[in-house]
């Protein structure tokens, strides 16, 4: 039998599903949702393929802030421990790779990955419409010495054909005129010429045509997976609120929900949901070409066809909190204070927020598990849209060699 289902059709799950109906499984995808990408972190994601821009997140500059994330003296990044063993647990090790040589190593590994899907997502752009651009990126610094680390991690990314190059001031606004308009200073810039963009909702939407027309795939919306089934150690059935389904493989790649239906077969993660915001406006003619991201803010800005998408803040707490309106108008007040004349911010405003699954070492969690028939591709924090093509081959890969 080749049968396989794939629980979740955010960008992870609807990349795993065509990896798999590829290599000629019969695949069918369940979600809770009405359609793909209708919630979690690929509806409303920072449009980026940040290819290049691979920084774990933990690191030694986030250990020396964590006392001002911690006391909320940041707007950007908040962090508000509850009273968990699997937060401790996972804080624990996050803080383990939090030294320079482990925030190296984690950095160097996710570009590897990241490089290995760059090329099948420009296969996609040649038959899916996603308002796929190639326009590089432009990282702002907003000092001497937050762009000389800037540039040493640059150059370890460079051995892997980065080509990244630092920009000083006046370069910047060169290579990127709407820089003009930033409302803040800056020293100098990084400039990732090979960074992409695109729309992660449209691709999952453009690609469930192509998955039922050429591949055969199924789809099960409306149905909330509430636990995987077990017997003797392998995989029996999944349970969802409607009904259950006999399988004998299933793909979790429900992004931070993950962890939770994991757990009903016995499987712990070390993953922690941290909840972002996105703002989609009306792109005006003085928007940036380029990607931008500030560093400082810790927020980024994405061109996606005639439409402006913006991103950022990043809360760590409690794995219940929903849509704040004071964190949501806390990112709209930066984005018009960084670039005030991007986007029409007056108009519609499309508002999202989502949590990114992340793991100690930012590292996605692909392959198998203890339980035979559940395999994971879960755990890719912020870069779920620029990761999601290479975890998918890899992981069809790994079931292809292991079946």
């Amino acid at each position: 039998m080749r049968d396989i289902l794939v629980l979740g059709a955010g960008v992870v799950g609807m990349a795993t599903a065509y990896a798999l109906s590829r290599q000629g499984f019969a695949v069918t995808i369940i979600d809770a949702a009405a359609g793909p990408a209708e919630s979690g972190a690929s509806f409303g994601n920072g449009a980026q393929l940040s290819y290049f821009y691979t920084d774990a997140m933990a690191s030694p500059s986030l250990l020396a802030n964590l006392p001002k994330y911690m006391l909320g003296l940041d707007p950007a990044f908040r962090v508000r421990p509850p009273f968990s063993p699997a937060f401790v647990a996972w804080g624990l090790k996050f803080l383990l790779n939090s030294t320079q040589k482990a925030f190296e190593r984690n950095t160097l590994d996710i570009l590897k990955v990241a490089l290995e899907g760059r090329s099948a997502m420009r296969e996609m752009a040649q038959t899916l419409n996603f308002d796929y651009s190639k326009t590089g990126k432009i990282t702002l610094y907003p000092d001497e010495r937050s762009l000389d680390k800037a540039q040493a991690l640059a150059n370890l990314k460079n051995q892997f054909g980065a080509q990244q190059t630092i920009l000083s001031k006046d370069h910047a606004l060169e290579r990127e005129p709407a820089l003009k308009g930033y409302g803040h200073d800056f020293f100098g810039a990084v400039w990732s010429p090979y960074d992409e963009a695109g729309d992660s909702r449209l691709f999952c939407v453009n690609l469930q045509e192509l998955l039922e027309r050429d591949h055969g795939v199924k789809f099960r919306f409306g149905s909330r997976v509430r636990r995987l089934l077990t017997r003797s150690g392998a995989l029996v059935g999944v349970e969802t609120d409607r009904d259950r389904i006999e399988c004998s493989r299933a793909v979790v790649a429900l992004g931070a929900s993950t962890t939770a239906i994991a757990r009903t077969a016995g499987i712990r993660l070390p993953i922690w949901p941290v909840q972002g915001y996105s703002l989609t406006v009306p792109a005006l003619e003085t928007a940036p070409t380029a990607s931008i991201t500030d560093i400082t803010r810790k927020t980024v800005f994405c061109r996606i066809g005639d439409r402006l998408r913006v991103a950022g803040l990043a809360d760590i707490g409690k794995l219940e909190s929903g849509f704040r309106q004071e964190r949501f108008n806390c990112l709209l007040e930066t984005a018009k204070g960084i670039f005030p004349h991007a986007g029409n911010y007056d108009g519609d405003v499309n508002a999202w927020t989502g949590f990114r699954p992340v793991t100690p070492d930012s590292k996605p969690i692909v392959g198998k598990t203890k339980v035979q028939g559940i395999y994971l591709n879960c755990g890719h924090g912020s870069l779920g849209w620029t990761l999601s093509m290479a975890t998918a081959n890899r992981l069809a890969a790994s079931i292809c060699h292991n079946r």
